[in-house]
């Protein structure tokens, strides 16, 4: 079916008249019995029995006679004195009283002769019993109002179930038409925003010929077209970076020359400063792009405890030849996970992380870094010392260039980009938040073999 709308309006719609059929159907069975029932009904026996019972017992045998007759299910038998009462005192339906009413205007009272032609002889549409002390009483014989029964179940009762089965039939189908394409394309779109442009729901929803099918079909256009600009971005950067380098080399031989002729001058030391900073930018962007594309090498196996003490001294010895203020970092181990992944990526991630945290550590301050193992998950966490960062930049500190307010003006703003993309590269996700004891920690999550 092409169309969603009519889909759900085909779907109610079947609801309405599947049910609507039953209820006539049920009406009609109901009234063919109660009829063929009544056609068959004794009447002139059933009178001459009442009869009977009231002219031996009076009106304490009629009751009793009434009483004692068998029951049926679709006729009733009601007797009124003369005050329209029911003898067994039950409630009379508003069509039998209106019928009395009309049966009395009907007939001239006692002693009274009608004022009729002569050709004209008035029937008794209702049977009517007089007692020995005068009393009348009106029989009649109804239909009985309750609902219709097939066998022994209520057919309102029946009715209503077969009702609650089809329309939840009817209802589950339609909804799992419509939520299922809905999930997957949530599944893509969630995928989307977590950096796969590769993701496509082409395959599944979009072989749809309804309004879900457009929708799908127009994601992986927007998808495609993603990806394209995505490409073409990091193309673009690598070749600015490339292009960058080239005159930035020229520039710094420029300016060794410039110091062998004019000699040492502070100018000179500031301008090298800059050009070393902006070598360290661009290789740092052409770092973060090449992450995008696909890597060059195979995944290998790989001991996260093996690595992380390799980055552990690596940045430790960078930390005294750097002279920092006494920053350290220590390492635990609770399990030695292995894992599949690309060792260079992951390296590159956790030292950048780690070079952050003693970076914003307080002089002869620890960082400690912290391995563990939660069922399929390696779990690495890195704490510093430091004082943290606001809770509004928390979300923001994994986005390319982003510096919180505290972060020092030698910094690029690409380092934790960097890292958050290796971690994805591997598999993995990482977050941040501030400790409650101080400082910044971030957790690293990796699946393991």
């Amino acid at each position: 079916m092409r169309s969603l709308l009519i889909r759900i309006f085909l779907s109610f719609w079947l609801i309405i008249a599947i049910t609507i059929g039953i209820a006539a159907v049920a009406g009609f069975y109901y009234s063919e019995r109660s009829r063929v029932a009544f056609e068959n009904f004794e009447h002139g026996d059933t009178i001459l029995e009442a009869s009977v019972a009231l002219d031996k017992n009076g009106r304490d045998g009629l009751v009793q006679w009434l009483k004692n007759l068998p029951g049926t299910r679709n006729i009733t038998i009601y007797v009124l004195d003369e005050k329209r009462r029911d003898i067994l005192g039950r409630r009379i339906p508003g069509y039998i009283a209106r019928m009395v009413s009309r049966h009395r205007h009907h007939l001239p009272p006692p002693g009274m002769r009608p004022h009729d032609p002569r050709n004209l002889r008035r029937a008794r549409p209702l049977s009517q019993l007089v007692s020995a002390d005068g009393q009348v009483y009106t029989l009649i014989v109804s239909p009985t109002p309750h609902p219709p029964y097939w066998g022994h179940v209520p057919v309102s009762s029946l009715l209503f179930v077969v009702a609650l089965i089809v329309s939840g039939i009817v209802s589950y189908l339609l909804a799992r038409a419509i939520a299922n394409p809905i999930r997957k394309l949530r599944d893509a779109t969630v995928s989307l925003a977590d950096g796969k442009l590769d993701v496509r729901v082409g395959t599944s929803v979009g072989k749809r010929r309804d309004e879900l099918g457009m929708l799908a079909r127009d994601f992986d256009s927007m998808a495609d077209k993603l990806a394209r600009a995505a490409a073409q971005q990091t193309e673009l950067s690598q070749n600015i970076s490339h292009e960058l380098r080239s005159p930035l080399a020229r520039m710094r031989v420029a300016l060794e020359l410039a110091k062998r002729k004019a000699g040492d001058l502070s100018e000179f030391d500031r301008i090298n400063a800059e050009a070393e900073r902006l070598d360290k930018l661009i290789g740092q962007i052409l770092h973060y792009t090449r992450l995008d594309s696909n890597p060059q090498k195979e995944p290998v196996q790989i001991n996260v405890g093996d690595l992380i003490t390799e980055v552990v001294d690596n940045v430790n010895y960078e930390c005294k030849s750097d002279g920092i203020d006494g920053v350290s970092v220590e390492a635990s181990f609770d399990a030695s996970p292995t894992m599949h992944g690309y060792p260079d990526a992951l390296i590159s991630a956790v030292e950048n992380i780690l070079r952050n945290a003693v970076r914003h550590s307080p002089p002869n301050g620890a960082v400690n870094i912290r391995l563990s193992q939660e069922g399929a998950t390696a779990k690495i966490e890195i704490l510093d010392q430091g004082k943290g960062v606001d809770d509004a930049d928390l979300p923001r500190l994994f986005e390319p260039f982003y510096r919180t307010k505290e972060a020092p003006d030698t910094g690029t703003g690409l380092g934790l980009a960097i890292a958050a993309r290796a971690i994805r590269l591997n598999g993995g996700k990482v977050t941040a938040e501030n400790s409650d004891e101080g400082g910044l920690r971030v957790l690293i999550k990796l699946p393991v073999s």
